[in-house]
């Protein structure tokens, strides 16, 4: 897939993938090209779903220049941020395109042999096998409108 510069990486698709003895991934190839250099990923424990949400660095640099945007942040801000920074990891891909993910993160997903790594275009998600099949199918109107109605 060919990405004009300057574009943000849109991820789509899903693959299924297991875990080594090393408890790493692969990381999709057609994903790693959209990322222009860059060999790491954010990864968050979702705070309610059984997933992890993989952000890239230029997605987290927007977020975090959002977050800069609301101004000085209060002590619950604060908190809330520490929190949920604290359980995540900054994941980096080999030679080979494989990631480490470390055991808390995959017990949050409970994975335990098989991943789904889920496109959902700006961010990508870590789901176990068998929790993504629990999470499909959903109707949305609003979505099925964005996606199949005319121009």
């Amino acid at each position: 897939m060919t990405m004009v510069k300057d574009m943000q990486a849109m991820f789509v698709g899903s693959f299924t993938h297991s875990l080594d003895a090393k408890r790493r991934v692969i990381f999709p190839s057609s994903w790693r090209n959209q990322m222009e250099g860059s060999h790491q990923l954010f990864a968050f424990p979702h705070p309610e779903d059984k997933c992890l949400y993989l952000y890239t660095e230029e997605e987290m640099m927007r977020r975090l220049g959002e977050l800069r945007s609301f101004g000085p942040l209060d002590k619950l801000d604060q908190q809330s941020i520490r929190s949920f920074t604290a359980g995540a990891d900054l994941l980096v891909w080999d030679a080979q395109g494989r990631i480490r993910i470390r055991e808390n993160l995959l017990a949050h997903a409970e994975v335990r042999e098989q991943v789904v790594l889920v496109g959902t275009l700006t961010r990508i998600e870590l789901w176990s096998a068998e929790n993504f099949d629990l999470a499909l199918p959903q109707d949305s109107p609003a979505v099925e409108n964005l996606f199949f109605s005319g121009y």
